[in-house]
């Protein structure tokens, strides 16, 4: 009788695996593998926890990233309207204002100032505007990312009679009172290559307490040195 325990001693049979050759090719399906418990190869499939954890990646990038440059409003409020210069008298006015425009840039990049317009209404009329546009060829002042930054201007207005010179001398040299102005502020900013407006308009009022009173029944007043070593020591900047 043959021995059918495979490399025994005496008749054999042919392995029914390798059929005698000693080895096994990839087209035989019937082969039986013989693997350890402990080989890793046993171990389950992670596929699918690394495409989660991927796409879960992939949208804390996206979702950082469009709160990062998602585009938010840049604006301009007006603030601290003072006169700094002031020659008064009944048939004749001129003042010069000066104010302080906080500009707030909510983004999270550099925005850049490319024009700002100011005018100045008295009594529902308009008396003075400050226009300043910066060309392809000039230095745009720089608004930081994520904060408030202070922009001077100053305004020249001129009165006589008929507009109010009178007006003005009795409130700003007879009772020494304030002075109320309308002021609009049009603004034009730019980030990575988009332009926008904004615009704002504010009712300021300007105090006239510092006035001198001559005997010829005219006021002055002069701030424009003083003015000038304050903006030159808190760096401020200025728009003329």
């Amino acid at each position: 009788m043959k021995s059918k325990v495979y490399g025994a001693a005496g008749p054999t049979e042919r392995c029914r695996t390798c059929k005698g050759t000693g080895k096994i090719t990839r087209k035989d399906k019937e082969g039986i593998a013989v693997i350890s418990y402990g080989d890793e190869r046993l171990a389950p499939s992670r596929t699918a926890i690394y495409i989660i954890i991927a796409v879960i990646v992939f949208l804390a990038l996206t979702g950082t990233l469009v709160v990062l440059f998602y585009p938010r409003t840049v604006s301009a409020t007006s603030a601290n309207l003072r006169i700094i210069y002031a020659d008064i008298s009944k048939n004749s006015t001129k003042l010069i204002l000066r104010d302080t425009v906080n500009v707030k840039n909510s983004n999270y990049f550099v925005a850049s100032l490319d024009g700002i317009d100011i005018t100045v209404q008295y009594q529902q009329r308009e008396v003075g505007t400050n226009s300043t546009e910066y060309g392809p060829e000039m230095v745009h002042p720089s608004i930081p990312a994520r904060k408030v930054s202070p922009l001077n201007y100053s305004v020249t207005l001129e009165f006589n009679k008929e507009t109010g010179s009178d007006d003005i001398w009795t409130y700003c040299c007879l009772i020494k009172y304030s002075l109320g102005f309308q002021v609009q502020v049009n603004t034009r900013f730019s980030y990575f290559s988009n332009k926008f407006e904004f615009s704002d308009s504010m009712y300021q009022i300007a105090n006239c307490n510092e006035m001198n009173k001559h005997s010829d029944d005219t006021c002055h007043l002069d701030l424009t040195q003083t003015d000038t070593v304050q903006k030159r020591d808190t760096g401020w900047r200025e728009v003329k």
